[in-house]
């Protein structure tokens, strides 16, 4: 028989995402390593703004997975911009820590996701300013779990 066993804690959301070129990291079992660790992003988002999603598509070719890692940037500032500009159109993995304190690694090399962005101010001083934003891609293999990489 399997089973499949209750939680302990079982808190929801994400706590910390980093988007990774798909050249600079490798993986082996659960450990993952980086060639070079210039160009990873650790994006702050505003907290509870977070959110992972990974949707199976059965197709003709089989199985595979809409994956989606996102969150909010707050505040409109130059330096935001110039970084999502940057990551616009290039091939990432993403890295996020959830709010059990496991570390997840979403897409492959053969299979990044990619970046998009909505930039907001709202229409009032009490509105929302900053970055909407996801890494979205079709995966074929599920996110893994792998052991702390910084």
């Amino acid at each position: 028989m399997k089973t499949i066993s209750k939680a302990g804690d079982n808190l929801g959301g994400l706590t910390k995402i980093w988007a990774v070129p798909k050249t600079v990291f490798s993986i082996s079992g659960r450990a993952v390593s980086f060639s070079a660790t210039a160009d990873i992003y650790e994006i702050y988002c505003t907290p509870e703004s977070m959110e992972f999603k990974e949707l199976s598509e059965k197709t003709a070719a089989g199985i595979h997975y809409n994956t989606s890692v996102s969150g909010f940037v707050p505040k409109d500032c130059s330096t935001a911009l110039e970084a999502f500009v940057d990551m616009e159109g290039k091939p990432y993995v993403i890295i996020f820590k959830n709010g059990n304190g496991d570390f997840v690694l979403a897409g492959t090399s053969a299979t990044p996701l990619r970046i998009d962005v909505s930039r907001n101010s709202g229409r009032q001083t009490a509105d929302k300013s900053g970055y909407d934003f996801s890494f979205i891609g079709k995966t074929k293999p599920r996110a893994v779990f792998i052991d702390n990489p910084f």
